[in-house]
């Protein structure tokens, strides 16, 4: 009986361990088109808008990007390329950030 109401806790405590690290990886995603680069902060944080909302982001938010300087660089690069080629992107922020700073981005073939 004792196994058994510790396997039951163990299961428990290892759901709601689930949970909590979910909601605290949870990611807002968006695909949409780059409308606008800021390179003026460079290469310190890129800044941009794109033609679709975030849930924490209206539409026509400033969106960030700062991981460096060098990889601000290769985002920024990236950015301007999806602007002028028309590309879609694919955008990760973290879920609840009014920051709207970047986490993760695809540039998509289409």
């Amino acid at each position: 009986m004792l196994n058994k109401a510790l396997v039951i806790a163990a299961v428990a405590v290892g759901v709601l361990g689930l949970l909590v690290w979910r909601s605290a990886h949870a990611a807002e995603v968006v695909t949409a088109r780059v409308t606008l680069v800021e390179p003026t902060y460079m290469p310190n944080v890129v800044s941009f808008q794109i033609d679709k909302p975030f849930p924490s982001c209206p539409l026509g938010s400033w969106l960030t990007w700062n991981k460096g300087p060098d990889n601000n660089r290769a985002v920024y690069a990236a950015l301007l390329s999806a602007m002028s080629s028309g590309k879609r992107i694919t955008l990760y922020i973290n879920s609840g950030d009014t920051t709207c700073t970047g986490q993760y981005l695809h540039v998509l073939k289409d």
